[in-house]
């Protein structure tokens, strides 16, 4: 069976399961499929802290100043003329990233609201990024857009390494679209709104038996000066429960338009499968790429922290434990933050760790960790878990502190101990760790190394936009307020039998 995916990062790798016959039950099959054994379910424990958390005075203003300076890498570094304003995908390149944008739409708001910009700048650059995006028709494919955009007409780049069609980059763009058509309302709504009802999401859909309902990883032009012209849906599905697959699955199943939406059963369909470290309680992983940002995307957006466990025997699925997604990224932190500790010689520790993709000194990267498999008993191979185990692959060393600072949207703690660990290279043996944001600077670096000295030349979108995210929504929880107020959410999650407890 072929894997592949194309993450966020633009980057190919082993992911997701081919659109091929194979076991997987149609939604009608799966309930009558005997029932297995019973799974352990995925619940934190009575008590546990959730998030907004409360931070010391010292804690908050490290963390205003790394936000500060991820909000002016999103803000200034798209802020070119002739352009529309969107962030680029990194400093040295001038494409742009949908994925990218749909952080940056999230990050004015935060920006607005730390006042570091005025409502009415804000407001004025999100309206002619969408204005931009939504007057041309070649950036996009049923709805769904194209990986990445020229960032004056937003259109075709033409330099782009691939010209696909991207359903995980588009929807990382409508969550940022949807959070902003909530805060300000007006003209941007109007035009925001009008996308998202666009997305066909059916278009994406897998046909063939035993992959019916699963969602395309994306679809390409069978000639690249012909965008809009012939081409295929990729033979790849998302299948396996990573967070990028989920935000994709819930936003089509958030879809306004009925001919456009997938059914919620398929959200529950994806596979959960198991696994534990020493011994720690059990959680669900992704098979396919073990960094730490599969565990981060969706909670930018989607508030687990207050949705508790789901229930997929409601809908007739079996083998399929209930997860309290929060709590299954928190345990998915506590395993990557021990192996780095047990692994000392790749230049890990408590204070060093979430590998996850990013530049390094010959190019890019993604490395990752995995947990060991727990057994399923009375589950099938394929259809419930893939035979396939992931290897660890600890890289070069080379460390992102996105990585271990979007977990704080986990954990109050460890992440913080890791920014200001990494944030104090500064003062000794990485002085240009830090560009100060009170002087324009974007702060943190967005990758390093500390055993060779290298520090990442680029800052990227994708790295920083979940960083200025993901540490707001620990403080406050804003985002996530915004994202759950609309009604394309609200309507979405009722039909997944989801209710957010704030």
């Amino acid at each position: 069976m072929a894997h592949a995916v194309l993450l966020a990062g633009g980057l190919l790798v082993l992911a997701a399961a081919s659109c091929q016959p194979a076991s997987h039950p149609s939604a009608g099959a799966a309930a009558s499929v005997a029932s297995p054994a019973p799974l352990p379910d995925v619940i934190a424990p009575e008590g546990t802290p959730r998030p907004p958390f409360t931070f010391s005075k010292d804690d908050e203003a490290l963390l205003d100043q790394i936000e500060h300076g991820a909000f002016n890498f999103m803000w200034h570094a798209g802020d070119k003329p002739g352009t529309l304003g969107m962030t680029p995908d990194r400093t040295s390149k001038p494409e742009v990233s949908i994925a990218g944008v749909g952080f940056q739409l999230s990050g004015i708001i935060i920006g607005i609201e730390r006042g570091w910009i005025t409502r009415g700048e804000g407001e004025a650059r999100v309206l002619g990024i969408l204005k931009g995006i939504a007057a041309n028709p070649e950036n996009r494919k049923a709805g769904l857009y194209y990986h990445f955009l020229n960032p004056a007409s937003a259109g075709q780049p033409g330099a782009a390494y691939e010209h696909v069609v991207s359903t995980i980059d588009s929807a990382l763009f409508f969550a940022g679209v949807i959070t902003a058509s909530q805060y300000f309302g007006g003209e941007v709504a109007t035009v925001g709104d009008q996308l998202v009802r666009d997305a066909d999401w059916s278009f994406f859909k897998c046909t063939k038996p035993g992959e019916e309902g699963f969602i395309s990883l994306g679809w390409e032009p069978r000639d690249k000066h012909k965008p809009t012209g012939e081409g295929r849906v990729l033979p790849y599905s998302w299948i396996d429960n990573g967070d990028e697959h989920r935000l994709v699955t819930f936003l089509a199943a958030c879809a306004p338009d009925a001919a456009h939406r997938v059914d919620p059963i398929t959200y529950y369909k994806m596979r959960r499968t198991l696994g534990s470290y020493k011994g720690q309680p059990p959680f669900v992983w992704f098979p396919w790429s073990g960094a730490i940002f599969t565990t981060q995307f969706s909670h930018c957006w989607i508030d687990y922290a207050s949705i508790g466990p789901d229930d997929p025997a409601a809908f007739g699925i079996p083998c399929r434990p209930r997860v309290d997604w929060w709590e299954n990224s928190r345990r998915a932190m506590q395993m990557q933050r021990q192996k780095a500790i047990d692994h000392p010689e790749r230049g890990l520790s408590e204070h060093l760790w979430g590998l996850t993709a990013s530049d390094y000194a010959k190019g890019y990267q993604v490395p990752g960790l995995f947990p060991t498999r727990i057994d399923m008993p009375g589950c099938e191979v394929g259809r419930d878990y893939p035979k396939e185990a992931g290897k660890d692959n600890f890289g070069d060393g080379t460390i992102a502190p996105y990585g271990a600072g979007c977990s704080i949207m986990f954990d109050a703690a460890a992440p913080v101990d890791s920014l200001r660990y990494i944030h104090n290279l500064k003062n000794g043996t990485l002085p240009r760790i830090w560009d100060d944001p009170a002087k324009g600077g974007y702060g943190l670096a967005d990758a390093f190394n500390l055993k060779t000295g290298w520090i990442a030349p680029d800052h990227l979108a994708i790295d920083q936009g979940p960083l200025l995210i993901a540490i707001e929504n620990a403080r406050t929880g804003l985002i996530w307020k915004l994202f759950h107020q609309h009604p394309f959410v609200k309507d979405g999650m009722q039909r997944l039998g989801l209710r957010v407890a704030r």
